[in-house]
């Protein structure tokens, strides 16, 4: 009997340690601070979010991979807004497990941003631990950080997961996010629901 106690309570000191070691993430709900990061590019350069203070900033989960995130890479949504909003700093991010049949490795992935025209950085999050701390779940799946470095939207790209609307019809999130928060005014909507293929952490 004393030594399950013994266990026990070595256990719950253990586990106790484990929880005060994990880092205190902030999670990606609109309004709270953006988990910081430091990630390498496809193109082998680090970025810091923390270099980043100061400028707005939009982070794009893709996956070259997936149907959803590969057509908005061939219609050029992504790309057309980093064009038109040249003060902010988009990144992409993937957060796909080395493991997984949909990871690129670098030389494939700088290869497939050169024939879609992406010129932004994209980061490689082989361990997940980026995307969990946001809570990212789909590619693409989209945040907009303010100058002061909070969260201020959270979600899809746009109105459209099927692809059925022509550009003019859809309601882009994000475009309409960015005009808002340049403005100096509310992001409206601040949260969507995101779509495409779960990530594959």
């Amino acid at each position: 009997m004393r030594s399950n106690r013994t266990t026990s309570a070595t256990l719950l000191l253990l586990t106790g340690l484990t929880l005060a070691a994990l880092p205190a993430f902030a999670t990606g709900a609109v309004g709270d601070k953006a988990p910081d990061f430091s990630l390498k590019g496809v193109d082998g350069k680090t970025v810091s979010l923390a270099d980043l203070k100061g400028r707005v900033v939009v982070l794009e989960w893709i996956n070259p991979n997936c149907p959803f995130s590969d057509r908005h890479v061939r219609e050029k949504t992504m790309t057309t807004l980093n064009k038109k909003y040249g003060q902010v700093v988009w990144l992409g991010i993937n957060s796909t497990n080395p493991g997984h049949r949909d990871f690129l490795k670098p030389a494939d992935h700088l290869a497939y941003n050169q024939k879609n025209g992406i010129t932004y950085s994209v980061l490689y999050d082989e361990t997940g631990q980026v995307g969990k701390a946001y809570d990212a779940k789909t590619t693409p799946h989209l945040y907009i950080i303010d100058e002061q470095g909070k969260i201020v939207y959270n979600g899809a790209i746009d109105d459209d997961p099927s692809g059925r609307k022509g550009m003019p019809e859809r309601v882009n999130y994000v475009d309409g996010g960015l005009a808002e928060e340049l403005a100096s005014k509310p992001v409206d909507p601040a949260s969507t629901k995101p779509y495409g293929c779960s990530i594959k952490y």
